[in-house]
């Protein structure tokens, strides 16, 4: 036991390899026996030159019993040597302690979740579920007991569409895998019903399937008249009762009130984009390896980390690169570009059968920097709404 004590004590105890020149080395060696300065190993590089191992604590008695010999430290070893290193690769050490935790986290979060079907009002609900239950992306990954509560409780709250499911982490990705359950649909009778103006609107076209026609093209109609009837009429009398089908389309108008700048500003992304962790601590952020920051981007915070007491937060920052567009309009061009927005306006409200017909600009107002134009507007659109009625036999009765 005091064997290993000592030997344990030797590793830990500091020393230290010394460079000493002189004559007589063979003088200052019995000199450092005398007065007990251990010597740990001894290597003579010629008659004037030695270097030895000492304990470091023995070097100060050393360098007061030198005299005329030349002393220097080679070398360090055991506790100072560590002290050392570490204080020399200080910097290199944070460097891999960061890397390490963040490596950690990195691989502790969820980047993605892949839902296998085809069923898109299914994989709304999975989705609404899985984050309900904190399962998204940029959060950690859920234990495999609570993954497993989690399929249990999806079960039970859609056990009529859902017949099994599976939830597996692959890396930082989720697979949902389900099955399900097979329903015996009924087909619904369609049931009896006119064809009626779902505006105001003067009709150009129409694709009547079943039903009788009461308003023809060319004419004006009233949200709610009547347009294609299900009751089947011969001389004014209902033989005959259908679900009318088809398609009515109308012109209807609207007016639209646009202002554009002569002198526009407008941020435009690049393509570029990256994904840095950022350390937020009140107003000021401290981006993590990003050694290429954008001049200008757009970003999406996702809060991985928040502390409630203090003003600091770890975050997972989606950042696009942009450009500053500034554009010098004359009047025509800032016409021009107000009409542009005007027709998008309306384009995005209409389907794809639907579309702009024609547009007149009623009045045109010039500011000192911007210029403003009320167009009218004359659209197509599908005016097909539907009313149920009765059936002619109940009508009879």
């Amino acid at each position: 036991m005091i064997i290993l004590k000592n030997y344990v004590l030797y590793l830990i105890k500091s020393k230290i390899d010394i460079r000493v020149k002189g004559n007589n080395i063979e003088r200052f060696i019995k000199r450092l026996k005398s007065n007990n300065i251990e010597i740990l190993n001894i290597k003579y590089i010629n008659k004037c030159e030695i270097i030895i191992k000492i304990y470091k604590d023995d070097y100060e008695n050393i360098e007061k019993i030198k005299t005329i010999y030349e002393i220097s430290i080679l070398n360090y070893f055991g506790l100072t040597k560590l002290k050392n290193n570490l204080s020399n690769n200080k910097f290199i050490i944070i460097f891999i302690f960061i890397a390490l935790v963040s490596l950690n986290i990195l691989t502790s979060l969820i980047f993605d979740i892949e839902i296998v079907t085809n069923d898109s009002k299914m994989k709304k609900i999975l989705i609404n579920e899985l984050e309900d239950y904190g399962v998204k992306k940029y959060k950690f990954k859920k234990s495999y007991v609570d993954l497993q509560r989690l399929k249990n409780e999806i079960l039970n709250k859609y056990k009529d569409k859902i017949d099994w499911i599976e939830i597996e982490n692959i890396g930082t990705k989720y697979i949902v895998r389900y099955e399900p359950r097979i329903e015996n649909i009924i087909e619904e009778k369609t049931p009896f019903r006119n064809i009626v103006a779902k505006k105001d609107a003067l009709i150009i076209d129409m694709d009547i399937s079943d039903g009788q026609i009461i308003k023809n093209k060319n004419m004006y109609v009233k949200k709610g008249d009547v347009i294609v009837s299900g009751y089947i009429k011969l001389n004014d009398q209902i033989k005959d009762t259908v679900s009318a089908k088809g398609e009515v389309y109308g012109e209807v108008w609207y007016n639209v009130e646009v202002t554009y700048p002569y002198k526009y500003y407008e941020n435009i992304e690049t393509g570029n984009k990256k994904n840095v962790f950022v350390i937020k601590f009140l107003n000021k952020e401290i981006e993590l390896f990003n050694f290429k920051k954008y001049t200008t981007k757009n970003v999406i915070n996702n809060i991985i980390l928040k502390n409630n007491l203090l003003p600091i937060s770890f975050i997972y920052q989606n950042q696009k690169e942009t450009n500053q567009k500034i554009e010098n309009n004359t009047e025509d061009e800032a016409i021009k570009k107000a009409i542009d927005i005007a027709n998008k306006k309306i384009n995005d409200k209409l389907n794809n059968d639907e579309y702009i017909k024609d547009y007149k600009i009623l009045n045109k107002t010039t500011n000192k920097d911007s210029v403003t134009l009320n167009i009218f507007y004359t659209v197509v659109l599908n005016i097909t709404s539907y009313e149920q009625i009765d059936e002619y036999e109940s009508l009879e009765e």
